[in-house]
């Protein structure tokens, strides 16, 4: 081996780190929150509103939206939810994540996402608070 293809060797080493380098800053963005508030962030309160739930039939406390999380608070009675947008998903007496009685939750868009949140009375109608962050 030579000086001069030790030379030629070292220019396409320094030449193909640089285009490397230029593509990683081309390529850099500023990261966005796009679900969960991580820590340090802030997140407004976007809605709040009370409802009245019962065990005839669930309802939709929350549409699909961009959201930081989303809490629920029940008062005497427990409900059962549902996360998700797919057809044949509804809460009811047997299906869904049960949140007990005299309980304030909140769900973390990161775990549990921004889809269509359904509401289902457990036992008995009850009144629910139930908010949005962004």
């Amino acid at each position: 081996m030579n000086i001069k293809t030790i030379k030629i060797g070292l220019g396409v080493a320094v030449i193909t780190m640089m285009g490397l380098l230029i593509f990683e800053i081309m390529s850099y963005q500023a990261r966005q929150v796009s679900a969960s508030a991580p820590s340090g962030l802030p997140a407004t309160m976007a809605t709040t509103s009370t409802v009245i739930v019962g065990p005839g039939n669930s309802m939709t406390a929350f549409a699909t939206s961009s959201c930081s999380a989303r809490i629920i608070t029940t008062v005497a009675q427990p409900v059962m939810l549902t996360f998700t947008d797919l057809v044949g998903q509804s809460p009811t007496g047997v299906f869904g994540h049960l949140q007990g009685a005299s309980t304030t939750v909140a769900y973390d868009s990161g775990v549990y996402g921004c889809n269509l949140v359904r509401v289902y009375g457990f036992v008995a109608s009850t009144t629910i608070t139930i908010s949005e962050s962004r």
